[in-house]
């Protein structure tokens, strides 16, 4: 049944530890720093798996300022010369990290086809979240000289299928950049390797998170882990 509310919760020093499965309505997630996030669970289309949704667009702002500032933190690790948004939830994201590591702006892709883009710039990209929807991801070419010969670090909320990462990594490719990692929110589930896998056989290990969480199943008792959920 679809959600009827969103909430997210952050918890900096949790009095308590987790419960374990199986969950009902949220999943409490493990940051690297120990807080606990809390996330609802979603169930998927037909019902029989579900995520554990981060739809950073309707967090807090006290959530999205922690989050933000871990992230920037990661992202520090490495040496990169231009931060690379995915849209659209990864976009707020790219733009706290470039502020943060002392940038002067950052490089926001998009869905959305401006009069001026052009179709070399573009590649097209799916999302778990969005089934069924055929959609392109472009680079302005206005922007092509902020990544042209440079490390591009990109940033995005959450990889799953790792879709909209190699569709990134793939623009970044055509416009002259370096890619030379991922740095998200959460990893979830394992898909996403086999799509950055064929950019370089070390590109899953250049994908760096505040938490791992697994894909859902559904059982009698509730949703159990249906893939790995530690780093």
């Amino acid at each position: 049944m679809p959600r009827t509310n969103y909430h997210v919760s952050l918890t900096p020093v949790p009095s308590c530890e987790a419960p374990p499965p199986p969950y009902r309505d949220y999943y409490p997630v493990t940051l690297c720093n120990g807080a606990q996030l809390n996330l609802p669970i979603q169930p998927l289309p037909g019902g029989r798996e579900a995520i554990a949704l981060l739809m950073s667009n309707q967090t807090s702002f006290e959530v999205e300022k922690e989050l933000g500032s871990l992230l920037s933190t990661l992202a520090a690790g490495f040496s990169s010369e231009v931060i690379v948004g995915i849209p659209t939830l990864g976009l707020d994201y790219a733009r706290i990290v470039a502020r943060d590591l002392g940038f002067p702006d950052y490089v926001a892709l998009g869905n959305s086809r401006k009069f001026w883009y052009s179709d070399k710039l573009s590649v097209a990209v799916h999302s778990v979240t969005s089934p069924g929807v055929n959609k392109q991801l472009y680079l302005d070419p206005m922007l092509v000289e902020r990544v042209a010969g440079k490390r591009a670090l990109i940033v995005d909320d959450v990889v799953n299928t790792g879709g909209s990462a190699a569709g990134a990594i793939d623009l970044l490719q055509k416009a002259g950049a370096i890619a030379i990692g991922l740095c998200v929110i959460l990893i979830e589930g394992d898909a996403w390797k086999d799509a950055l896998f064929p950019f370089s056989p070390d590109w899953p290990s250049r994908v760096r998170g505040l938490a791992r969480i697994p894909i859902f199943k559904c059982t009698a008792d509730g949703w159990i882990a249906a893939a790995p959920s530690t780093l």
